[in-house]
């Protein structure tokens, strides 16, 4: 998931936060609404449009990507295997493909493969609004939700320092790796020890880093008075405008079409 604030001028950038939050949680809702892949894959294809929209870059989505390729064909083997025919509804997903032990035992089901593969496209439509919701929203309007939402200001500062930290600890981490290979670190030992000791040269000036940068975040909201009013004040309130209208209007049919969908008419299910 992308952390780093996105500036932009489109029509996501200008929504309200919580109209962001609002289409946030109604998405989540949607993945975990259907089993069927043709429909995971519907939300996906969605989503994806809206991360186009705002011009996430290709290269940074696949890199995201791709470390999960392992993780995805694990899922997929393990739900194939363990999801036993009995669990769908669908006589097509009762189908036992063909049986691991001898005696009919560890069948692989179609319903289970099918499943797997529902997790893994509901894993990616998560991680891809997650990042639309923090490339286009900065930290003031979290902080602005947080405070309307009743959060105390000390826990929404440590909430929002924590997700602005991010970024900023990776860049650190990409410039030490970088100084340490220049100084000859070999990042390639083996054996079961040889990793953990080929990163300490990464981890230790990643601590030292963190513990410079949090005293010097200490030191700059002592200067500025932090804590001396209780009042949390903004440069820009956030509010609502007809688009938010809008969009919420269209959020909430569009969760009410898909409820209507899968506990009506029974579609999207396995």
């Amino acid at each position: 998931m992308f952390i780093e604030y996105l500036p932009g001028n489109t029509l996501l950038h200008r929504l309200d936060v919580r109209t962001k939050m609002f289409g946030f949680i109604g998405f989540i809702i949607l993945s975990f609404l259907f089993q069927d892949p043709k429909y995971q894959l519907l939300i996906l294809t969605l989503i994806s449009l809206l991360a186009v929209w705002i011009k996430i870059p290709l290269r940074k989505i696949w890199g995201m990507l791709l470390p999960l390729i392992p993780i995805v064909i694990s899922i997929i083997l393990i739900t194939g295997f363990t999801f036993a025919p009995e669990r769908f509804d669908r006589v097509s997903s009762q189908v036992i493909l063909f049986y691991v032990l001898p005696g009919n035992r560890l069948g692989a089901t179609v319903g289970g493969f099918l499943m797997g593969t529902t997790f893994i496209l509901r894993l990616f439509s998560m991680m891809i609004v997650s990042s639309v919701l923090t490339l286009t929203t900065s930290m003031d309007d979290f902080t602005q939700f947080f405070h309307k939402m009743k959060v105390p200001a000390e826990v929404s500062m440590m909430l929002t320092t924590a997700i602005r930290f991010i970024p900023t600890l990776d860049k650190k981490r990409k410039l030490i790796l970088e100084a340490q290979k220049a100084r000859g670190t070999n990042f390639k030992e083996k054996g079961i020890v040889g990793p953990i000791r080929s990163y300490l040269p990464i981890m230790i000036p990643m601590f030292i880093n963190s513990i410079l940068m949090a005293n010097s975040l200490s030191m700059a909201m002592l200067n500025r008075g932090y804590g001396l009013t209780r009042a949390c004040t903004s440069i820009r309130e956030i509010s609502f405008a007809s688009r938010d209208y809008w969009s919420i209007s269209f959020i909430f049919m569009l969760m009410t079409l898909a409820i209507y969908v899968r506990f009506k008419l029974h579609l999207g299910v396995l």
